[in-house]
């Protein structure tokens, strides 16, 4: 994470900071404070003070941490260093927490949405994230309380309709001889292809696009055939429908959170 910070304040700092040299003000010390103008979930606060310290702020404090609520006028972070560090950090500094904290905030609004008529349901973001922001976008999921559903390819076995075009007949049976050796998740679209699904020995499986009702008939079925199959539902789920898909099952896969603006903040300086 280090170097893909470094590359976002080189991005923003270009050869110099023209402003802050033209003025003579560099060699100047004094004090950034970064502060919510709205209320938010916090994420990226510590990856927000790596980047002043980066650019050469010795004293770098983080008030609010990842996970943590932010009132409106609450300071976030504080940095001390000289004019010409402040200046080469603040901007990417306050956007690095700005984005992070949009999807910790979104991930905690679905997350209690989803609880209150499921309090053991899991809300679980997916891997769509923009590229580059991947590892900050998934702590900010965990900030706000949710789970990351695969981190990346190689972080388990979940077989797509992708995947079984390519072995014909039987595609889901071929598929779960296939992962034997591991639990493996299987996506579906219809209700008799998830009851299919958890014949097959599929241990996790996934209800793609299906209306809540056949979710909740989906869920029935495929806990007859086998009640420790984990079930979840993904497909265009957000804060206007995930209360009608929780109740029926273990997973809420989403990539709502993703989708989120970002907080509303502000740095404020002053010398010392």
């Amino acid at each position: 994470m280090r170097s893909r910070l470094e590359a976002w304040l080189l991005e923003d700092l270009g050869s110099y900071d023209l402003t802050t040299e033209v003025l003579g003000i560099g060699g100047l010390r004094g004090v950034a404070q970064l502060f919510a103008r709205e209320e938010a979930v916090v994420a990226g606060s510590e990856e927000a003070a790596e980047v002043y310290r980066l650019a050469g702020c010795g004293e770098v404090e983080v008030v609010k941490r990842s996970g943590q609520l932010a009132r409106r006028g609450n300071v976030v972070l504080r940095a001390v260093g000289e004019a010409r560090c402040l200046h080469a950090a603040w901007r990417t500094a306050q956007e690095v927490v700005a984005w992070a904290s949009g999807v910790a905030t979104k991930t905690r609004r679905l997350v209690e949405l989803a609880r209150r008529v499921n309090p053991r349901v899991v809300v679980a973001a997916t891997r769509k994230t923009p590229p580059g922001l991947r590892a900050l976008y998934h702590k900010a999921v965990l900030a706000g309380g949710g789970m990351v559903h695969r981190c990346c390819l190689s972080d388990g076995v979940l077989v797509f309709r992708n995947h079984l075009v390519f072995l014909g007949d039987g595609a889901l049976q071929k598929a779960a001889r296939a992962v034997a050796v591991r639990p493996a998740g299987v996506e579906v679209s219809t209700v008799e292809e998830a009851v299919e699904a958890a014949k097959a020995g599929f241990s996790y499986i996934q209800l793609e696009r299906m209306t809540p009702e056949e979710v909740a008939e989906a869920a029935a079925r495929i806990r007859a055939v086998n009640p420790r199959v984990v079930v979840g539902a993904s497909g265009g789920i957000d804060e206007h429908n995930i209360a009608s898909y929780a109740p029926h099952v273990d997973v809420v896969v989403t990539s709502a959170p993703y989708r989120a603006p970002p907080i509303d903040l502000g740095t404020e300086m002053a010398p010392l």
